[in-house]
């Protein structure tokens, strides 16, 4: 997937999350190697993971920042200690969600 989500895409995924569970949650280690595979694991199944801050509250913001720069996934949504991230799938076959777009266009009809 390549540049930023737009604001349908953004609310389409808030959406898809918004009654989903966390499925990780960062504790009291923080941001081990082994935390990160997991994440990377995670993202490359799923797509989209609602991550809960158990400890590091205060870090959220920046902690997110680098979950996103070391996976390169998107920040869908930080609300109170939960951020969702997203990433799709390199692997067309394995794709989950269908992002709302710009609907491709046709080719023009050979006369």
């Amino acid at each position: 997937m390549s540049g930023e989500l737009s604001n349908p895409q953004l609310k389409h995924l808030r959406g898809l999350a918004h009654n989903a569970p966390a499925a990780l949650q960062l504790g009291k280690k923080g941001l081990t190697p082994e935390f990160l595979k997991v994440f990377e694991f995670a993202l490359a199944n799923q797509e989209l993971i609602k991550l809960r801050f158990a400890n590091f509250k205060e870090e959220r913001n920046e902690l997110s920042a680098l979950l996103v720069s070391d996976t390169g996934a998107a920040l869908v949504s930080l609300v109170g200690h939960t951020a969702v991230f997203y990433r799709q799938s390199p692997d067309p076959e394995k794709r989950k969600i269908v992002l709302p777009g710009k609907p491709r266009l046709k080719p023009a009809p050979a006369s």
